[in-house]
């Protein structure tokens, strides 16, 4: 009899204790966890765990700062909460807040980077964006050095070959992780046009594709400009192309290239120095640069723009000035 009611007891007990663990583990697991509010949390490096519990708490995200400390303290990851910016729903499921954490599983903010753009435009949409300041990323994309390392071909920056694309990245990402990523992303692209990282003359490709990615937004104009291109460099003509005059001129560019500007020092300046440029001037598309490998089998020197974003080509300086007059003509009426 005595036995029996010994295990009766035992079974009562362990029932309870099953009961309390399920219930435990209903909390932990699926408390709330359903709201459609999303909070973006920034958990600062060398923040505790009583302190992220409490922040976590204070912020709407977890009902009670005990019960992460709990689960902190059995999984035994106390010291392995990792900072950073997360996007937790209001009053999610302890258990997901716990492994977002444990995991580093950070917001990521989203960056476009179009066509065209330089170094410095990068530069000023991370820092906007909160990623990378200013001054980190331009520090190392800038660098001869570091560049060199990257490409392993001798340029003075990585202008031109940080792909244009669209990235996520997390707030406070490194410069060295956001390069990292763009440059992968490049050589993907080149990959697929049959260009690799041992290239001898991957410098010379990129910067006729910066060239073309400048000149017109039209893809089927882009074979005819790299046609330009191939020509007057075969004949020794300077290029005397309008973008290198800009990019040359920086930030004292006010918006109208006048003719002392065609004179301005510089070797990006095609107007003052013959061959190419000493690199890019941009970031070009994969289709600026697959026709920097592929021109137009045509014997174009020239070319204007009509006035409504398209150019007209010439084989030669006659035709060129014709059709120069007839836009300066077609501008006065």
């Amino acid at each position: 009899m005595r036995e029996t009611c010994g295990f009766t007891w035992f079974s009562k007990g362990l029932a309870v204790f099953v009961f309390v663990l399920l219930a435990l583990s209903a909390w932990f697991y699926f408390l709330d966890g359903f709201s459609t509010e999303t909070k973006i949390v920034e958990i600062p490096q060398g923040l505790g765990l009583s302190a992220i519990a409490e922040k976590l708490e204070g912020e709407g995200v977890i009902r009670k700062a005990e019960i992460l400390l709990f689960s902190a303290f059995l999984s035994g990851t106390q010291r392995k909460l990792k900072h950073g910016e997360y996007a937790f729903s209001v009053g999610e499921a302890p258990y997901t807040v716990h492994r977002k954490l444990r995991r580093g599983e950070v917001s990521l903010r989203k960056v476009t980077f179009p066509e065209g753009i330089t170094l410095m435009q990068m530069a000023g949409i991370l820092e906007a964006s909160q990623i990378v300041s200013r001054e980190e990323f331009l520090t190392l994309a800038q660098s001869s050095e570091y560049s060199t390392k990257k490409l392993g071909t001798d340029v003075s920056s990585l202008e031109g070959f940080l792909f244009p694309d669209t990235y996520f990245f997390a707030r406070g990402c490194s410069a060295e992780r956001v390069i990292e990523k763009m440059l992968n992303r490049f050589w993907e692209a080149c990959g697929t046009l049959g260009i690799t990282n041992t290239q001898p003359d991957i410098r010379e490709i990129v910067t006729i594709a910066s060239l073309i990615e400048k000149e017109t937004a039209f893809a089927l104009e882009r074979p005819l400009v790299s046609a330009v291109i191939r020509n007057r460099l075969r004949k020794g003509m300077k290029l005397e192309f309008d973008p290198t005059v800009i990019y040359a001129l920086g930030e004292k560019f006010d918006g109208d290239i006048k003719k002392k500007d065609l004179r301005f020092p510089s070797p990006y300046n095609t107007y003052v120095v013959s061959g190419l440029p000493p690199g890019p001037i941009a970031a070009p598309g994969l289709d600026s640069i697959r026709t920097a490998l592929e021109p137009a089998d045509v014997d174009y020197l020239y070319f204007v723009a009509n006035g409504d974003g398209v150019h007209v080509f010439s084989s030669t300086y006659g035709d060129h000035v014709k059709a120069v007059n007839r836009l300066l003509k077609k501008k006065k009426q």
